[in-house]
């Protein structure tokens, strides 16, 4: 085939033209799709949402703890376009920045109802006192995914009177003249918590005529109790002494005329103290001695306690329960009587309670494993299982 100049000159102009065209019509496009500005994703930083409580001042009590405390709502935060936005709400305490926050994921609704449990155990995590007023703030965080920061609304703050689902001291003591080791804050008589109720302690022993007070640890003076004012011959009402170095409290005096045998039951919740003489005590067996034992033992090997001349039916000692192959099972055991099961006592009416009453021949306790410092009462069946950090 002959290329003549013509038919070359023709071919490169139309191959040019083409080739102009085809670029035009990108161009166009290009032009066309930056003009349609509803069509494009337009990522930008979110805006804040705006959050409201439908209460402000709220005081907690247990017996409430079914019911409705408070609802969060919030308006919806913008990304830019139709994201998939989702909301927690934070939780801290007033001053503290959200340092530590307690988080509630609420997914992509804009409103959340809390019970009163579920404040109250909020309120308890992020350190706020039991029965006093204190404040929590509280904001809602939005967020549409690791590669876009979160924001969060203007924080709401909540006076909030927390209750406590048991007290924060597993064992409160006696210390005084009343007591078997006197003024010595370091050896003061312990109690024992009723099973029924986490805020009453009780404790039924030989004591002294005398004056007292009531610990909450041992070798310390504070926390502690003193009488606030008498009822009567028996009762009195209670102070609190929250540290050592705040004011002292007033000694109960009064309350114990003679040397014998009491039951002093305590009410943290009602802030009141009971003394009543207890008849059976004087005239109750005495046991050479009592023995821990169980899964961890082998139901043999007694772990013995120890007690005292002067308090022959309070017993101590300290065991330790080795966890099992299955993370999940607890340890068996139980209290008897010169190493025979003539005499034995177990668990009170929930088996894996770390306090309660037992009765003679009563179901084994089951406890998580651990090493528990142990106190038994063969008078009242009482026991406390207390474990070390």
């Amino acid at each position: 085939m002959v290329l003549t100049f013509k038919n070359f000159v023709i071919k490169q102009h139309m191959k040019t033209n083409y080739t102009k065209l085809l670029m035009l019509t990108l161009f166009s496009m290009i032009l066309w799709s930056c003009d349609k500005d509803e069509d494009m994703i337009i990522l930008k930083d979110g805006t804040e949402a705006t959050l409201s409580a439908s209460q402000t001042n709220l005081i907690l009590k247990e017996e409430d703890k079914a019911k409705d405390a408070v609802t969060f709502s919030w308006t919806k935060s913008d990304f830019g376009y139709d994201a998939a936005v989702t909301y927690s709400l934070e939780f801290g305490k007033k001053g503290e920045n959200f340092a530590k926050p307690e988080v509630i994921e609420v997914g992509n609704v804009m409103m959340k109802t809390m019970k009163v449990s579920d404040l109250n155990m909020v309120a308890n995590k992020i350190g706020m006192k039991g029965f006093e007023e204190g404040e929590m703030e509280v904001r809602v965080k939005a967020s549409v995914g690791a590669s876009v920061a979160s924001v969060y609304s203007a924080v709401t703050t909540l006076a909030v009177t927390p209750y406590l689902a048991e007290p924060e001291y597993p064992v409160i003591y006696l210390v005084g003249a009343a007591a078997e080791n006197d003024w010595n804050n370091s050896k003061a008589t312990p109690f024992f918590r009723d099973e029924t109720d986490p805020f009453v302690y009780t404790l039924t022993s030989k004591l002294k005529a005398g004056d007292f007070k009531l610990l909450g640890m041992l070798g310390k003076w504070g926390p502690a109790w003193g009488m606030d004012a008498k009822i009567n011959a028996t009762s009195a009402t209670i102070k609190f002494r929250p540290k050592e170095s705040d004011p002292d409290v007033p000694n109960f005096t009064g309350l114990i005329p003679a040397d014998g045998y009491y039951t002093i039951t305590v009410s943290l919740r009602n802030n009141t103290l009971t003394v009543e003489p207890y008849g059976a005590g004087a005239g109750a067996p005495t046991y050479n001695s009592i023995g821990i034992l169980g899964e961890f033992n082998g139901w043999g090997n007694d772990v013995m306690m120890t007690n005292s001349t002067f308090n022959p039916h309070l017993w101590y000692g300290e065991v330790t329960l080795p966890a099992k192959a299955d993370p999940k099972a607890l340890s068996e055991l139980k209290f008897r009587v010169d190493k025979d099961w003539g005499t034995n006592w177990g668990a009170g009416a929930d088996q894996t309670l770390w306090y309660g009453k037992g009765t003679p021949g009563s179901p084994n306790l089951k406890m998580q494993p651990g090493t528990y410092k142990v106190q038994f009462n063969d008078l009242t069946g009482n026991y406390v299982l207390v474990k070390q950090k």
